[in-house]
């Protein structure tokens, strides 16, 4: 019975030949669109795929280095191949001996066209992105729960940088729904203040895979975030728009989750280079100090540093004794106790009888200087008034009202004829004005 079954080499070897023999497969023309494409010892490795299927595809060095163009994912092309069998792992691929270009994919097209308007926008410009902090405590991670990309952050975190507290936020990264998924996930990201960066993460795949976060929706979105983002998305040959919209973007999630943290190890290595610095400068310091004193105490006059050192403590020893003799608090309490006897004398000496009493002879003593000095006033003023009268009766303005005038000449008053200058005017003033004449010439 058991010699009826197939070894899996048996079978694999059988399918490999039937591929072999078979004619039509020899030599194959296939038309489709590259993907996943990438080159490893001058070996072109990719897949060829169209609406509905997918066959891996390698063009060994030999053939590749006739091409006249660089093969990348999204382009268009016609190849002449063989199809193969890899009977060690039971999978067909084609060997492709030529290749010609004949345009881009309608995906690879459509992230163009998308690349394109939002760079005229400003989506992509360096000054608007929002600056990766130096030191995240708290991270936010939005990609698939269940994928390998989710695991690869936290272990690369985790080794990095133990203390960093991770929060996810899950959502689909492939298929229709994903890009509605991924927004909704970032909306929910924005809402926790304590985050200080947030990680967009997808491991590798092909364009379609990856076409969700080609979303012009998660890119505007991207763009808004009030936190800083960093975009993982596939390996380090795909790109996305989001890669050129977040505030970085990193090769894979691994690599996101590098650019969020430190490396505690080389945190340790800087700090004791810091201290190890530190100790250096500060025996350096601490040699010049010691120099200097050298110098200081070498000088002439301080050759006897030392003794001059004992003498000053034994001088502060002194200070000291003196300060505690002669306490300032002691000084304080001897004032006070002296301020209490005078207060006691005080109590006993009655004070405030004694200045009512004074203050009683004060006001009698007042009330008679007052009579005194009325009395000296009225006197006063009776010899004040007499001297007016007399004043009065002497008054030259008096007299002249009686008909009397004074002569004036050259502002000095004239008492005789013989002092009046006949070129001079002659200022005559009675008792209400004043009359400018010339004289004419004197008599007797």
């Amino acid at each position: 019975m058991e010699n009826k079954y197939l070894t899996v080499t048996a079978l694999n070897r059988y399918i490999a030949y039937k591929f072999e023999t078979d004619v039509a497969l020899r030599q194959v023309y296939v038309k489709g669109e590259i993907s996943n494409f990438r080159i490893s010892g001058g070996h072109l490795y990719f897949s060829l795929k169209d609406e509905n299927s997918e066959i891996r595809a390698i063009m060994f060095a030999g053939y590749a280095r006739s091409l006249k163009f660089m093969p990348e994912d999204g382009m268009t092309v016609l190849v002449n191949a063989q199809v193969k069998v890899y009977e060690k792992g039971g999978t067909y691929s084609l060997n492709v001996f030529e290749m010609q270009e004949i345009g881009r994919g309608e995906i690879y097209l459509n992230f163009l066209r998308l690349k394109e308007k939002l760079q005229k926008e400003g989506l992509f410009d360096e000054e608007k992105k929002l600056p990766l902090p130096e030191w995240a405590e708290h991270v936010g991670v939005i990609t698939s729960p269940t994928g390998d990309a989710l695991q690869d952050i936290l272990t690369t975190i985790k080794k990095r940088w133990p203390l960093t507290r991770v929060y996810l936020y899950p959502a689909l990264v492939q298929g229709k729904e994903a890009p509605a998924s991924l927004i909704a996930a970032l909306q929910a990201a924005q809402k926790n203040k304590l985050l200080d960066v947030i990680i967009i993460a997808r491991g590798g795949g092909s364009a379609e895979d990856l076409s969700c976060f080609n979303d012009e929706g998660l890119a505007r979105a991207v763009f808004a975030s009030r936190i800083p983002t960093v975009s993982g998305v596939g390996h380090e040959s795909d790109f996305t728009i989001i890669d050129f919209v977040a505030s970085r973007r990193a090769p894979t999630p691994t690599g996101a989750a590098v650019l969020v943290t430190k490396d505690q190890y080389q945190v340790i290595r800087e700090v004791n280079e810091k201290l190890n610095l530190i100790q250096f400068y500060y025996k350096k310091l601490l040699e010049k100090k010691y120099y200097d004193y050298q110098n200081v105490i070498n000088r002439h006059h301080f050759k006897n540093f030392s003794e001059v050192l004992a003498l000053k403590e034994k001088e502060l020893e002194r200070l000291e004794y003196n300060l505690r003799v002669h306490s300032p608090l002691a000084t304080i309490e001897r004032y006070l106790q002296r301020a209490e006897a005078l207060e006691r004398s005080l109590k006993v000496y009655n004070l405030p009888e004694r200045i009512s009493r004074l203050l009683e002879a004060v006001a009698a003593k007042e009330k008679n200087i007052s009579g005194l000095a009325l009395g000296i006033l009225k006197n006063k003023e009776q010899a004040f008034f007499s001297l007016i009268d007399k004043m009065e009766t002497v008054n030259p303005l008096n007299l002249l009202r009686k008909g009397y005038a004074l002569t004036y000449q050259n502002k000095k008053i004239i008492t005789a004829a013989s002092s009046v200058d006949l070129d001079e005017e002659l200022e005559i003033r009675y008792h209400d004005g004043v009359v400018v004449s010339k004289p004419i010439r004197k008599g007797n």
